[in-house]
């Protein structure tokens, strides 16, 4: 590994801060005075004294308004872990005055400037992430799956189909379909996908839309689809109904109709075609609101999300989101369902180029928000076991009365920068191209674990798990002041060789310039 991460150039040395501008005598006594000092030094971009002057206040009156305006300055002077912490305590007083729209509004600002560093060890472990897995739950790992269109299956018809080469880097392939009054086979279930997909060991993930209102989805129509569904034996994850707390979708209007649909459909294909698992998928937003959809562990095998890396918000060039952390998103999704179900990325894509700013190549933005997703599904989320991507491009055609994220290109085999990056998730063995590999109860997958102060002598390999407001220069991993090879993207892979006795293992983190965004000691015994 050491002969593949070549020692890296010096950084430029760090340019020196810039003065601040020292406030007149005398200075205000009150919480109000300070506020407004801190105003007029922000006005003039003295941001060292207009921090200084919001402290103040916040000290005098520890009010929202007035932590937020310190977050606010200290965001303009890079100092992320005190912004952070001040976004914090003001979304905390709004939450606890009841005010949870502002309060979320405020994580979601903080969100880019929070920063993680954790020194991960990769060790061989073998079965679950937990006692009980889920139908069709690999034991570690990820399931890595991608849309197929109609023109990846090949073959006319009466022959039998076959699938493009580029399927076969994925071990779950998905297509939408919908339910249907007819009669006919081909309309019921898409057989011949599944047949293709059959050949070559695939795993099917059918986003079935209802079709129709649900109050229309009989028995009968349910138990067609279930027994193309069984008849065409491979595994399949159903997603139905999906994005159900979408108010442009039909079957949004009434959640207790929706519950007791998504459980009836559940019972059916359970019962007639054991080899389905239901996914449970709503888009991003409020866990209250989500949570008056959910139909219930019984009815619920997978849970999963939609989850789209664009560079504007909503196609608005105001609101860019070229520094957001994708999985911050599913976060509180994830801690609220993953103790009871699997989690998947029903749907993922990132954009390399936007309606908004057509003109723009945002390539490499979507290959730092791809390796971000899934090196961070691996390092951070163990029952994150599903990303699918969405390979369309949407930058044209009709919108469907959604939001303006549709206008992107989401391709991923058209463009060379993400292509390169989900390669390198595809080398490592834990991202599954296989369903039947992904399925070994006594196969050891590669998994992160915290590294422990006592470790064995020798060689120890590592990754680290990195989130920064800022995209690094540099990162430098030291071994007792001696520098040590690290690779210098996501999952920024090391080795070390280490003799018996104490060791300090010492992480800096560094932008353009030399200036240090984290730094992080470790004291490792080695025995």
């Amino acid at each position: 590994m050491q002969s593949e991460l070549p020692a890296l150039p010096p950084l430029p040395p760090v340019p020196a801060p810039g003065p601040e501008v020292a406030f007149r005598t005398p200075l205000p006594h009150s919480a109000d005075g300070w506020y407004a000092l801190g105003t007029q030094a922000r006005q003039v971009g003295n941001h060292r004294g207009a921090a200084r002057a919001f402290a103040q206040a916040a000290a005098l009156n520890p009010s929202a308004a007035n932590w937020r305006a310190l977050a606010d300055e200290q965001v303009a002077l890079r100092d992320y872990a005190a912004a952070t912490r001040a976004y914090d305590q003001a979304g905390a007083i709004y939450h606890k005055s009841g005010d949870l729209q502002t309060a979320r509004a405020l994580q979601v600002l903080a969100a880019p400037f929070r920063q993680e560093l954790d020194v991960l060890a990769i060790v061989p472990k073998v079965g679950g992430t937990q006692a009980r897995l889920a139908k069709f739950e690999p034991p570690r790992g990820v399931l890595l799956g991608v849309y197929a269109s109609g023109s990846d299956v090949q073959g006319s018809w009466g022959k039998a189909p076959s699938l493009k080469a580029r399927m076969n880097d994925f071990a779950v392939l998905f297509r939408y379909w919908k339910f249907s009054n007819s009669s006919d086979p081909a309309v019921i279930f898409p057989g011949r996908f599944a047949q293709a997909a059959r050949s070559r060991g695939k795993a099917l993930h059918l986003a079935l839309e209802p079709g129709m209102p649900l109050q229309g989805i009989s028995d009968n129509i349910i138990r067609r689809f279930a027994q193309q569904a069984r008849t065409a034996g491979l595994p399949i994850f159903v997603r139905f109904a999906s994005e159900m707390n979408d108010p442009h979708n039909d079957w949004s209007r009434d959640p207790a109709l929706y519950r007791r649909t998504f459980a009836r459909v559940a019972h059916i294909l359970h019962t007639e075609a054991p080899n389905v698992a239901l996914v449970w998928m709503p888009m991003p937003g409020d866990l209250s609101k989500i949570a008056a959809y959910y139909p219930g562990p019984g009815a619920v095998d997978w849970a999963g999300l939609s989850l789209y890396s664009v560079p504007f918000e909503n196609g608005d060039v105001q609101k860019p989101q070229l520094s957001a952390h994708p999985l911050d998103t599913i976060d509180g999704f994830y801690r609220q369902y993953a103790p009871h179900h699997p989690i998947q990325l029903s749907e993922y894509a990132a954009s390399h180029r936007s309606g908004a700013a057509p003109e723009r190549d945002f390539s490499a933005f979507a290959a730092q928000q791809l390796r971000e997703t899934y090196w961070g599904a691996w390092l951070k989320y163990p029952r994150l076991k599903n990303i699918n991507w969405l390979d369309m491009n949407m930058l044209g055609g009709e919108s469907n009365g959604k939001a303006q994220e549709r206008h992107n290109d989401y391709r991923l085999f058209a463009n060379p920068a993400k292509w390169k990056a989900f390669g390198e998730v595809a080398q490592e063995p834990a991202f599954f191209q296989s369903f039947a590999a992904s399925q070994c109860p006594s196969c050891a997958v590669d998994t992160p674990r915290p590294l422990p102060v006592k470790v064995n002598a020798g060689p120890l390999q590592g990754v680290l798990n990195l989130q920064t407001a800022e995209a690094p220069a540099r990162v430098s991993l030291l071994l007792d002041g001696q520098p040590q090879p690290i690779a210098q993207t996501l999952p920024y892979r090391f080795g070390l060789s280490l003799t018996p006795g104490r060791h300090r293992l010492r992480v800096l983190v560094q932008v353009t310039g030399g200036r240090v965004l984290i730094e992080q000691e470790k004291v490792l015994v080695a025995e």
